[in-house]
């Protein structure tokens, strides 16, 4: 690392306040953040006193594992004052008291952020200490069996966990959001264990789950994004005799972002859609569904009614999973529901954004795209991105979805047998035959 001087032999950085340094080298992988101590008598001990230390074993190539916990335990026995944030990014753990002491040694420093990322080995039990660490407001846990000690009392200033691949009990993990009433963030992803899930946290305002469960209780009345996958289910659908019956009644008022990736269909509970629930969702602007059936009645009644509920619903984004594309007959039902539709106007007053992926060009597909179209009155911007076969007409299907579009609407075609393409709905109302820009 080189000095930098100016005329004299000044050492400009040298000369800037310790807090400004110690901010610098927060700037730095931890390693060149070390090496630093080379540089002089005055830089010897500066990096004892960061506030932020990060260790990713990508940083420390050639490092044997025992070496990678031999330079964390170097590392916080020579750290002075307080340490704000701690990462550990680790392919696995060797000595399990090495975990018990980093722990042990940043529940004296007053540790805020606290991140135990393990990506291989055998599952190591959160050691003890980490539950006396009362300051912290974010801990993200991976590769980590959970115990609460029957002295838990909370952890009354943390605002976001995450859990991934981590053993918990659902009663645990219930007294362990419960012991946050700060919580604002929640992240529980891989975890196989729960059957019902409460959620019952006041201040809850984002929830990502991947997994699986039974049912799932909201009693969250801040919640703003919610992103749900349920994994597991995907292979077979059909025949899998889960229960899916989700206890959700509608979504909390709040919410603002929903991201369903999973198939629309299981996070529809049987008798408990949103058909059934005169629910007006004002503060919901996104809506993203990664796995829709546009042939499914059910599903598109449900979707619509959602969406009809959300009054400043800005940005739609549903891809299509290809359900009984190639069964004509089972077409029927879906054709006859628009049918009904024609004469019911559905209120998209605020939508700017809609996207439609994995598009086939069915008759079902494009029926719902034209009804969302003629309802969206200030829409800037639709994007079709079309499945790849050697019957696909391009044209065709610009034909059918064009005219449905407002002046201002810009229309993107992508996939399909050519070239992605674009057209302002302006000049393709009255000219089909204009060109068409490339877009990326």
């Amino acid at each position: 690392m080189e000095r930098l001087c100016v005329g004299g032999g000044s050492d400009r950085i040298s000369d800037l306040p310790s807090n400004v340094i110690v901010h610098i080298l927060a700037c730095l992988p931890l390693k060149d953040a070390v090496r630093t101590s080379t540089l002089s008598k005055k830089w010897k001990e500066i990096w004892h006193t960061m506030l932020h230390i990060i260790v990713d074993d990508d940083h420390f190539h050639g490092r044997s594992l025992r070496n990678l916990e031999g330079i964390i335990n170097y590392i916080l026995t020579r750290h002075q004052g307080k340490i704000e944030k701690f990462s550990v990014s680790v392919e696995e753990v060797k000595n399990c008291y090495n975990m018990k002491s980093w722990i042990c040694r940043l529940s004296e420093k007053s540790i805020q952020e606290l991140s135990l990322i393990i990506w291989g080995g055998e599952y190591n039990e959160v050691p003890s200490e980490l539950f006396s660490c009362q300051q912290l407001r974010k801990l993200n846990l991976r590769r980590f069996e959970v115990k609460l000690l029957h002295s838990f009392k909370g952890f009354h200033n943390l605002i976001s966990l995450q859990l991934n691949k981590v053993n918990i009990s659902t009663a645990i993990f219930e007294r362990l959001i419960s012991g946050c009433p700060l919580l604002e963030q929640l992240t529980i992803k891989n975890l196989s264990c729960f059957d019902h899930l409460h959620i019952i946290v006041p201040n809850l305002k984002y929830f990502c789950f991947d997994g699986e469960f039974k049912s799932l209780c909201f009693n969250t009345p801040l919640l703003e994004v919610l992103s749900i996958d349920l994994y597991r289910i995907d292979c077979d659908f059909e025949n899998n005799q889960f229960d899916l019956r989700f206890q959700i009644r509608g979504l909390p008022p709040a919410i603002k972002e929903l991201y369903v990736r999973c198939r629309f269909q299981k996070f529809l509970a049987a008798g408990d859609t949103f058909t059934e629930v005169s629910t007006s969702y004002s503060h919901l602007r996104t809506v993203v569904i990664n796995a829709f059936c546009f042939d499914k009645v059910d599903e598109v009644a449900s979707l619509l009614s959602l969406i009809g509920g959300a009054l400043n619903l800005q940005m739609l984004d549903i891809e299509a999973n290809g359900c009984n594309n190639n069964n004509e007959a089972v077409s029927e039902p879906i054709i006859q529901f628009w049918e009904e539709q024609n004469h019911l106007p559905l209120s998209l007053n605020q939508l700017q954004k809609v996207t439609v992926r994995s598009f086939h060009g069915k008759d079902f597909e494009i029926r719902f795209i034209q009804f969302v179209l003629a309802n969206a009155p200030i829409l800037k911007e639709i994007t079709v991105e079309c499945v790849k076969h050697p019957d696909f007409n391009q044209d065709e299907v610009k034909l059918l979805l064009v005219p449905f579009c407002v002046a201002s609407t810009e229309f993107h075609l992508a996939g399909g047998t050519c070239d992605s393409c674009s057209v302002h709905s302006s000049d393709s109302a009255y000219n089909l035959n204009s060109s068409f820009s490339h877009f990326w």
